[in-house]
């Protein structure tokens, strides 16, 4: 599959998996099969699944600010390397400190503060070096 068309389904599945979530808990009526066809798809692990799948729709938005905010569209980074936001999903749906990210953002500082509480701050950095690289 092509890296536009895996990240393509990878927005689908999360779009899914947030109106799922929005309704019930149908993610958690999956039987293991299907969580494991389901995560192989997207390609996370099925305990990534279990993680993310909760915080989906809390963390999806400021993960796209946080990017916005450090200077990188999210659909760019998605169409030039999918899979490293797939991993930057990930890990931001697994983080813990969502708080500190509201207020940042809603603060204009985020972009200034970031190492103190992102952790997808240093690949973001290797994303912005990237980009400023010649061509």
């Amino acid at each position: 599959m092509s890296a536009s068309g895996e990240s393509s389904l990878l927005s689908r599945v999360l779009d899914w998996i947030k109106a799922r979530l929005a309704q019930d808990s149908e993610l958690a009526a999956m039987s293991y099969q299907d969580l494991q066809f389901l995560a192989s798809d997207i390609g996370v692990s099925v305990s990534d699944l279990r993680a993310i799948g909760p915080r989906i729709t809390d963390h999806d938005a400021l993960m796209k600010q946080m990017m916005l905010a450090r200077g990188l569209d999210p659909d760019v980074v998605r169409l030039a390397f999918s899979g490293v936001m797939r991993d930057i999903e990930v890990t931001c749906a697994r983080c813990r400190d969502a708080r500190a990210c509201q207020r940042e953002l809603a603060a204009g500082s985020a972009a200034e503060h970031c190492h103190e509480f992102c952790p997808n701050a240093p690949v973001m950095d290797e994303l912005l070096e990237i980009r400023s690289q010649p061509h």
